[in-house]
């Protein structure tokens, strides 16, 4: 060793020492993957596990949903948005009743399978929020006495991993935005980053009533059979039920595992009924606010990716194939809801509404002429919009083959766009400006990992 270098090793600093203003690529995809693991895996809130899972099972069904909340986070908060317009709704429904006790938290513990009735001399199944209150409205039971802190008791949700998620969310925003405006190149791996933790930001405000990780509910019992609750509601539960007897009450959100995949694998595959579980990849109907919203809210995450229209990339080629994707990948999120709209407007019969109101408006003496076969809608009709919500659910139509057909070509073109973007972001690692190794120096002041 020489003198130089001994004098260097034993000299000392007198003051603070500022961090290094350059950083590594491992250092760019370290933070990139941590952030995007907190934030799917503290968001994620599944639904109660069937009795007979293993915690392999519900470990393996949380590590889907992870792997879906990374690679199309728009999907999941689009469920989470669903679920909570549900929960919303029956703290509403709760409240006509009387139950004025009765809070989103409770909606969700319903709706996640949080009550299992048990009839008499019959196979006990998970009832919804909506079919809870028509046990309770009909005195078939009684509320159940739970109170909202009670719920939360049973949830294992943790405080401190979610402080930590929201610290590390919080310095990989700052650091884009302070690129941003200092004008340094930034990676399209920390912007894809930065577009997963806005969408999953709204799944985890969507979400933060819902227990976590609920391993059992409670067991509501009855002394009337099924048989007899089909007998008393008449006609409307005659037909046959896909899920549990009480489908009558409330038609069945959309759920992929079994409207989908339950009709190409019909021949074979028989599943459990009545359910003893409800899958989380139930798509509840939502009213026209939170459709806007999560219309909002999928669109900006789709548009965050064409920031990059100018970012540095290895080739044209490579540059050329980003702007097609992330234009296609926008327009197709901007096409599905408006194919959506079209087609819950066509299933929950509103067309025909929208027409009758056109034509009373342009010719008024037509009520008189149809005021015995037409049936037009007043101020009363209107004023409770929660019956009206649930009357166009019991008469909506069921989705169609021919709307999945059509929706086919669509889900190809989001694959491959956003297949391309998610290998581009790693590839494009291997040649980027200078400029990307240079550090925000205020974001490095906050704690991150």
């Amino acid at each position: 060793m020489t003198n130089n270098a001994v004098t260097i090793v034993h000299s000392t600093v007198s003051g603070w020492v500022s961090t290094p203003d350059s950083r590594g690529t491992m250092d760019i995809i370290w933070s990139s993957f941590l952030t995007i693991f907190l934030c799917t895996w503290t968001a994620v809130c599944l639904n109660i596990p069937h009795p007979n899972d293993s915690k392999r099972d519900v470990f393996i069904r949380k590590a889907k949903w992870m792997f879906w909340a990374i690679v199309g986070p728009e999907i999941v908060l689009a469920v989470a948005i669903g679920q909570y317009a549900s929960a919303r709704r029956s703290k509403k429904r709760f409240h006509r009743l009387g139950y004025k006790n009765w809070t989103i938290r409770h909606g969700f513990f319903a709706d996640m399978g949080g009550i299992l009735l048990q009839p008499k001399e019959s196979s006990p199944f998970v009832v919804n929020g909506r079919q809870l209150a028509y046990l309770v409205e009909k005195e078939y039971i009684k509320c159940p006495d739970i109170t909202a802190e009670e719920i939360w008791d049973k949830s294992k949700a943790d405080t401190l991993g979610k402080l930590i998620t929201l610290v590390q969310a919080s310095w990989l925003v700052i650091q884009l935005l302070g690129r941003a405006a200092l004008r340094l190149s930034t990676t399209t791996l920390e912007l894809s980053a930065g577009a997963i933790v806005f969408c999953t930001f709204g799944t985890f405000f969507c979400w933060l009533h819902k227990p976590a990780d609920v391993q059992r509910g409670i067991v509501v019992t009855t002394d009337v059979t099924t048989a007899q609750i089909l007998i008393d509601a008449g006609p409307v539960a005659a037909a046959p039920y896909r899920h549990t007897p009480l489908d009558f009450v409330a038609r069945e959100s959309f759920t992929c595992s079994y409207d989908v995949m339950g009709f190409v694998n019909r021949r074979w595959d028989h599943p459990e009924r009545p359910l003893r579980k409800f899958p989380n990849d139930r798509f509840p109907d939502i009213c026209t606010f939170e459709k806007f919203a999560l219309f909002c809210l999928t669109s900006a995450y789709a548009a965050s990716h064409m920031i990059a229209w100018n970012f540095s990339f290895p080739t044209q080629i490579e540059l050329l194939l980003w702007r097609i994707s992330s234009s296609l990948f926008t327009g197709v999120t901007v096409f599905f809801w408006i194919f959506e709209t079209c087609a819950a407007r066509q299933r929950f019969g509103r067309w025909d509404k929208y027409l009758i109101w056109l034509r009373l408006k342009k010719n008024p003496d037509a009520l008189q002429a149809d005021e015995e076969t037409v049936k037009v809608p007043t101020r009363q009709d209107t004023i409770n919009r929660l019956d009206a919500f649930e009357q166009e659910q019991r008469k909506a139509k069921p989705i169609l083959m021919w709307e999945l057909a059509l929706l086919a070509p669509v889900v190809l073109l989001y694959s491959a766009a956003r297949g391309y973007m998610i290998v581009e972001v790693f590839v494009s690692l291997r040649e980027v400006p200078v400029g990307v190794y240079k550090t925000f120096e205020v974001a490095e002041l906050i704690p991150h990992w």
